[in-house]
Formats: structure tokens, C-alpha cells, sequence
């Protein structure tokens, strides 16, 4: 339950490094610039290429034009190209180096190359540099990498130093909360107040975390009562996720209380995400009604969009209200002009194929390509699913191989389609498609024994040799077993 909340954390707190590291940059502008580097899609392409030709021409580039082309990557989850601008403005532009730079940079060499690089390029920032913000930015970078040890050394260090802040308990607290050492979280609280150091809603919020995670009814309710809402040290989602463990525990009246407090807290910055956790929170606590009201909350001070409508849709399907589900699938197409999500689809195709309604759910892919909408891979992997379901097993074979034909990584399907599809492939003896629905497979995950298996029955049945594929099966680390055998055993019956 508290997970969410270390999430969010780790998200306020990347943008409270950046706010302490470096200047307010401006958003990028759209310069040609930033439009290059926008261009280079794949993220283990260099950018160097793209940096130097713009020198090249003689354009210039300002400091805070490339800190926000940094912070732009950085919120593209292009680490690895916002790490090669930042040096580059370093080192190749010769702008000046601050503790900010440092800090921000340290995070990203973390995420790119690793904790011990972070620690080696630490090891080397001049002293002049190495600012709170430094330290902090180490600290996080101790934290991500759930380093126990070495994150209370650096804590210890810095309380030394005189290095005390609120930012600096947070991420210890999310440390503990993250390995489980809910004590600590409590103790570090603990260790604020009497350091005199004063707690902000990040702090408040990890204690609460605590005691969610302990279903610690008392403690839960001990922060609520001593939250002030003036100075609102708790935000909607501390409300909300207290709300679910005090229903549990049958205090509805106060559970009620705690939503509606969490949705007196929500803002237009936040409210898609908040809006989505009530609908979902008021759906397990099978408040329908609320449900309904929530929604139409929502759509009167949120614009739509498909995201909220996924939300929307999934509730709907937990009530198992299938029509309802529909019915806001068309809405959706109706508000969200740009809607294109093929998420949407795959929640109701999951219900349709559960509820053995495999031609609703084909007839709603089919409906979707012709609007332009391209499926994902476990879309059709679903369909093959509901087609094996009501055994419809040549169409339920196509699905399948159309999922691994369009699917690249990460996606990872489980292999029970997979295997039955190769049990069909052993019934007709057909060495050939069963090659190649291996070969497709392997492009995404390891053939596990089960494949190996499945494909030595089929070269069996069909009176091939299997030398070459026994010895494919070595090379890729299996060695035959028990079953092996009794399969080859076959071969001499």
C-alpha cells in the first residue's frame, strides 16, 4: 500500500534536487537543437555526432538551455543522452561547472553506468563543489541502490558536516520503508525532532507509510489526528491509502471521513493520478455509489483523456459491469480526440475472452485496426488465449503466432499459449511450423525445457532426427533429464 507513496516520493524528490542543484531553467525552447536531439530515438545511439554539428554551424548554446534540455530527457527516461549534454555543456562548451551540475549529474551517472561510477566521479568533484546538494544527490544514489551500509555512513557523515535537513531524513525513511525496517523509519522521525529539525509532508508521510505497512491502526491514526490541516503535512494520497487500512479495520465512519479529506486535497496538477486512486479505493471498498459520484467529479474539473478512461473501464470491470465497461470505451472515443491507447481495448478483450465471449473480443480488435488503431502483442496473445478456451485451436495457433510475429522487448509472454500451440503443431507432426514458432520466441525470451521438450515429442512423431536440436538444447545450458529420455524413448517404439 505504501509503495505508490516511495514512488511518489522518489519523484518529488528528483524534482527538489533539481530545484536545489541549478538554476530555474525555462522549458527548452523549440530550437532547432533540442528538436535534433530529439530525433536520435534510440537511447544507446551516441549524440556526440548531433552536439558537434551544431558547433559545427556556429550556433551557440546557453547554459540554461541545455539544463533544460537535460531536465526534458531526464523526464523521458533518456538518461543515458541527458548524461552525454550534461558533459558536453561541461566539457565541450566550457560553461561553468556548479554544485548543482554536479548533483544532477551524479544521479544520472548512477542510473546510466552505476553506483560505484557515481562514487568514483564523487570521489573526484573538487571540494569547492562538493556543496549539501552533492552529498544529497550521493545519498539518493546510496538509496536507489538499497545500499544500507553505505547510505547510514554518508548520513552519519553529513550530520557531522552539519548537513541536516528534512530532505536528507526523507530518504533514509524511504530506505527503511523500502527494506522493511519500519522501526527505523520510526526512529529517524523520531531523531528529526529531537535534532531539531522540522518534518515536511514527505516526513509525515513515510511515518504513516510505516504504519500502513504494520497495520498499525493506533499509530494511523495518531498522525491523522495530529496532521494540522492548515499546514498540510499530508497530502490527498496519505488521506487515501489511510482510508483503506482504517475500512479494513471496520472504522468506516472515519475510513468515509479520511476520502473525503483526501479529495478536499486534490489539485488540477495532480488530479488524474489522485482521482484514478479514489475510483480505484472506493471500487475495493465496494462503494458503488462513490464510484459514480467520484467520476463525475472528475470529469468536471479534469479535461478527459484515455489514461482516466483506462481507470474508468477497469473499475467498471471489477464491478462486473461489462456493459457499463463498453459504454465508456464509446465515451472515450467520443471526448478524447486523440485517443489511440490500445490499452483500452486489452482490458476489454481480457474480460470478453474470461467470460468466453472470444468473438466479441475478435470483433472489437478487428473494429479498432480498421479505426487506425494498431494492437499490441498481448493483444493478440489474449485472443489466442480465448480461442484456446472455447478450443478453437487453428485460430487460437494464428493469434499466437501474430503475438510473437509483432512482439519485440521487453514484452515477455508466458508460454501457455505458446506450449499448446506446439501441442498442436506434435499432433499434425508439423516440424516445420513448430521451428518457427520456436525461432519467434527465441527473439524474446530463452527457449526454457519446456519448448525443447515439446519440440523433441513433435521431431519424434514425425521421424526426424534430433542430434541437431539435442545439441541446440546443450548449447543453450539444458541438459537432457529424466523426460528427455523417456521422449527419446519414443523414437525406438
Amino acid at each position: 500500500m505504501f509503495r505508490r507513496l516511495l514512488r511518489r516520493l522518489s519523484t518529488n524528490a528528483e524534482g527538489a534536487v533539481a530545484a536545489c542543484s541549478s538554476p530555474s531553467p525555462s522549458q527548452p525552447p523549440r530550437d532547432n537543437l533540442f528538436r535534433r536531439i530529439a530525433d536520435v530515438g534510440r537511447p544507446n545511439l551516441p549524440l556526440s555526432p548531433v552536439l558537434e554539428q551544431w558547433a559545427r554551424e556556429g550556433h551557440t548554446a546557453k547554459k540554461d538551455t541545455l539544463q533544460a534540455i537535460v531536465k526534458k530527457l531526464v523526464g523521458l527516461r533518456r538518461f543515458a543522452h541527458a548524461l552525454e549534454v550534461s558533459f558536453w555543456m561541461t566539457d565541450r562548451r566550457h560553461l561553468h561547472l556548479t554544485a548543482g551540475d554536479v548533483a544532477y549529474r551524479l544521479e544520472l551517472i548512477s542510473k546510466v553506468h552505476g553506483l560505484e561510477k557515481a562514487v568514483e566521479y564523487f570521489g573526484k568533484v573538487p571540494k569547492q563543489l562538493r556543496k549539501p546538494q552533492c552529498y544529497g544527490s550521493l545519498l539518493r544514489c546510496y538509496v536507489e541502490a538499497k545500499d544500507v551500509e553505505k547510505a547510514e555512513q554518508l548520513f552519519t557523515e553529513m550530520e557531522e558536516m552539519g548537513m541536516k535537513s528534512s530532505y536528507v531524513y526523507n530518504w533514509m525513511m524511504k530506505l527503511f520503508l523500502e527494506t522493511g525496517q519500519l522501526e527505523r523509519v520510526h526512529a529517524m522521525f523520531q531523531d528529526m525532532k529531537e535534532k531539531g529539525v522540522k518534518p515536511d509532508m514527505f516526513s509525515v508521510e513515510s511515518l504513516l507509510a510505516a504504519y500502513i505497512a504494520a497495520e498499525d491502526f493506533e499509530g494511523v491514526q495518531k498522525v491523522l489526528s495530529k496532521a494540522n490541516p492548515h499546514e498540510k503535512l499530508l497530502s490527498w494520497h496519505g488521506y487515501a491509502s489511510s482510508a483503506k487500512l482504517l475500512m479494513e479495520s471496520g472504522m468506516q465512519g472515519r475510513a468515509v471521513m479520511a476520502l473525503l479529506e483526501a479529495e478536499r486535497r486534490i489539485s488540477p496538477k495532480n488530479g488524474k493520478i489522485a482521482y484514478s486512486f479514489l475510483l480505484h479505493t472506493y471500487t475495493d471498498l465496494g462503494m458503488c455509489s462513490e464510484v459514480e459520484r467520484i467520476w463525475k467529479v472528475y470529469k468536471s474539473k479534469v479535461p478527459s483523456c484515455s489514461s482516466m478512461y483506462m481507470s474508468r473501464i477497469s473499475v467498471l470491470l471489477k464491478m462486473n459491469d461489462i456493459y457499463g465497461a463498453e459504454e465508456a470505451l464509446k465515451e472515450c472515443e467520443r471526448v478524447c480526440v486523440s485517443y489511440m491507447d490500445a490499452r483500452l481495448i486489452n482490458l476489454l478483450v481480457d474480460a470478453y475472452c474470461k467470460e468466453g465471449l472470444v468473438e466479441k473480443a475478435a470483433a472489437l480488435v478487428d473494429d479498432a485496426i480498421k479505426k487506425g488503431r494498431t494492437p499490441y502483442a498481448n493483444t493478440w496473445y489474449k485472443l489466442a488465449g480465448g480461442f484456446f478456451m472455447t478450443g478453437q485451436v487453428l485460430k487460437a495457433v494464428d493469434m499466437t503466432r501474430k503475438a510473437l510475429d509483432s512482439a519485440s522487448p521487453p514484452w515477455k509472454p508466458d508460454l501457455t499459449n505458446v506450449l499448446m500451440s506446439l501441442d498442436h503443431f506434435m499432433d499434425q507432426k508439423d516440424v516445420e511450423a513448430a521451428e518457427e514458432m520456436a525461432s519467434m520466441l527465441q527473439k524474446l525470451v530463452p527457449l526454457t525445457r519446456d519448448v525443447y521438450h515439446s519440440l523433441l515429442k513433435t521431431y519424434v512423431r514425425a521421424g526426424k532426427p534430433v542430434s541437431d536440436l539435442l545439441e541446440r538444447m546443450k548449447k543453450d545450458g539444458l541438459e537432457a533429464d529424466e523426460e528427455t529420455d523417456r521422449i527419446l524413448a519414443g523414437e525406438c517404439e
